[in-house]
Formats: C-alpha cells, sequence, structure tokens
C-alpha cells in the first residue's frame, strides 16, 4: 500500500516505529505504529514452528511436486503454495494435536 501526499511523493510501509500506511476499506491513509501483541505461547510457537517446517519441506520439493500444487490450487484464491502449507500443518497437527 502507498500514500501519496500533495506534492506527488509516494510513501509505504512502515516509517521507523512512528507511523505505518495502511488500507481501510479501500482507503490509503497514514496512523500510529503500534507494536504487534506477541504472546509467546507454547501453541503459538509450536504453529510457527510448523509453518518453517512447512516451507523448509515446500522448499525440498521437486519442482515437479511444486507444479502439482500450483495446479491444484487454480481456480482459488491462494497458491499451490499455500494449499501445500494448510496439508503439512493439518497433517502435522493430526499426527500431534495442539
Amino acid at each position: 500500500m502507498k500514500i501519496r501526499n500533495k506534492f506527488g511523493n509516494v510513501y509505504s510501509g512502515t516509517i521507523g516505529k512512528s507511523k505505518t500506511a495502511v488500507v481501510r476499506d479501500g482507503a490509503n491513509f497514514s496512523r500510529t505504529w503500534v507494536m504487534p501483541y506477541d504472546p509467546k505461547t507454547p501453541k503459538q510457537r509450536r504453529m510457527r514452528e510448523l509453518y518453517k517446517q512447512g516451507h523448509d519441506a515446500w522448499i525440498a520439493l521437486p519442482q515437479a511436486g511444486r507444479d502439482s500444487y500450483n495446479e491444484r490450487a487454480r481456480g482459488f484464491p491462494f497458491t499451490g503454495y499455500n494449499l501445500f502449507i494448510k496439508e503439512f500443518v493439518a497433517k502435522e497437527l493430526a499426527k500431534n494435536p495442539l
């Protein structure tokens, strides 16, 4: 998302830890940056670890496997990568629930 001021300068993202450019209801504006809440609970850390393992598994997947996931995801609002991660995490959680 980009913010354009009256002089034509374009700004995007976060400026230090003071302002951030955001989109809400289709309108672009800037707001004060707020530090995200991150409780780092055991469940949250486990989910992050599962996503990391899924990402590593995607990287190790041969191109033919990636192509297969990309084909399966065609027509949906997500990519083959997203589908792979979703299935990877679901499979790991089925083996060892939270």
